[in-house]
């Protein structure tokens, strides 16, 4: 009889560490998901950028004859990810997109610019960043 109790407690005990383990590598294997995912740290735009790919001089306002930078930062893992650049005009008309492959285990920066050698009119300009198809960032700026 008390060889029938001790051996139940330790089945109980048994399959409670078994289930508290199995948790545990279920959590693990979700967090190692969440962070394969490429995400949309920030958009940062400007007239220039430097060797590391990022706006060296961050401005939302433009002249007509400048070009306009947008340095997109991303952050997970990804292998050949696409990051599209899509400019649009304040009415909705596409002016430009363009696609970059990241492969990264970490940060990474893409640019991304239009330019107009005739000027650009005046208005709002926004840049929207898809991954994989979705919009996942927009950001606007002015042409004055």
């Amino acid at each position: 009889m008390r060889h029938a109790h001790g051996l139940s407690i330790v089945v109980v005990l048994s399959a409670f560490c078994g289930v508290t383990a199995c948790n545990k590598q279920q959590g693990a294997v979700a967090d190692s998901t969440a962070r394969t995912a490429l995400s949309v740290i920030d958009v940062d735009m400007g007239r220039h950028f430097d060797a590391d790919k990022k706006i060296t001089d961050k401005t939302d306002d433009f002249a007509p004859s400048d070009t306009i930078y947008a340095s997109v930062h991303t952050s997970g893992t990804a292998n050949n990810g696409a990051v599209v650049g899509r400019w649009t005009f304040e009415d909705g008309t596409i002016l430009d997109e363009k696609t970059d492959s990241i492969t990264t285990t970490g940060d990474a920066r893409t640019i991304f610019f239009i330019v107009k050698p005739t000027g650009f009119g005046t208005g709002k300009y926004t840049l929207h960043v898809l991954i994989d198809g979705r919009e996942v960032r927009t950001k606007d700026v002015t042409v004055k």
